[in-house]
């Protein structure tokens, strides 16, 4: 019999594709392998149009991910050390920049690499025993400098990443980290919901949005409407006519 696999890949709903994190027993802690089967999965997904939001789940109830696995590590020179860095630091950009909207469903630990990969997501939901924590400033490190900010402003972000602190559930919550708190048992039924209710929309309207908002966050207000409008223009050029547009709320409506 095969051992279980480091990461879990299904299709729960149409358009959704979920990948779990399958190393309970190392509180979902990231080798390489589990990392590079992750990056193997985005890509695949990044070229399958039938797929239209994206879910990371962990399995086990204590920990989403303690980060990258330091048992593995330990027996890494210095040399292996940088080269691991260079494989999978990039995994944070590709999630970040994937065509579909991440969803990041998270409970218990989600420290170190565990909290870059939340971070880089489009959303968090989390549960009650949600702790995060961004470890480098103990090492001497730098990370979240890019993802954390856009979330919590630049000071909060500062006093978090220099501290290198717990963030519990509630905390996250009122500072913007998260955008939902939900109960343990409910939190992959409410990821795959929120999932789905985004993957029965058009895609080209949420590419739009998704690449429309990331952009904002270093646009004025002016720069922001114009590339809005830009947008709104190119997509028309093959959109149907508005009884084409509307034929479902009309419908409805009249119905």
């Amino acid at each position: 019999m095969s051992a279980e696999p480091s990461l879990i890949v299904e299709t729960p709903n149409q358009g959704v594709r979920r990948l779990t994190f399958n190393r309970p027993a190392s509180m979902n802690a990231f080798d390489m392998d589990l990392f590079a089967r992750l990056d193997a999965e985005l890509a695949a997904a990044h070229s399958d149009d039938d797929i239209r939001a994206i879910i990371l789940a962990a399995s086990g109830d204590r920990a989403f991910s303690a980060g990258f696995d330091i048992n593995e590590m330990a027996d890494f020179d210095a040399a292996q050390m940088r080269e691991a860095f260079v494989q999978r630091d990039p995994v944070m950009r590709h999630i970040a920049e994937h065509r579909c909207p991440v969803i990041a469903a998270v409970d218990g630990v989600c420290y170190g690499a565990g909290a870059l990969v939340a971070l880089a997501c489009d959303m968090r939901l989390i549960g009650p025993s949600f702790r995060f924590r961004v470890t480098a400033a103990t090492y001497g490190g730098a990370n979240a400098t890019w993802s954390l900010p856009a979330l919590v402003g630049p000071e909060r972000a500062k006093e978090i990443l220099m501290t290198s602190r717990v963030v519990t559930a509630e905390e996250a919550i009122a500072i913007g980290l998260a955008s939902r708190k939900v109960d343990a048992v409910a939190l992959s039924g409410a990821a795959l919901e929120l999932a789905s209710a985004i993957a029965a929309n058009p895609p080209q309207g949420v590419a739009g949005i998704k690449a429309l908002v990331d952009a904002s966050l270093s646009r004025s207000p002016a720069a922001g409407w114009q590339a809005e409008h830009g947008w709104m223009l190119a997509s028309m050029e093959t959109a149907p006519g508005g009884a084409d547009v509307f034929d479902k709320f009309l419908t409805k409506k009249n119905g």
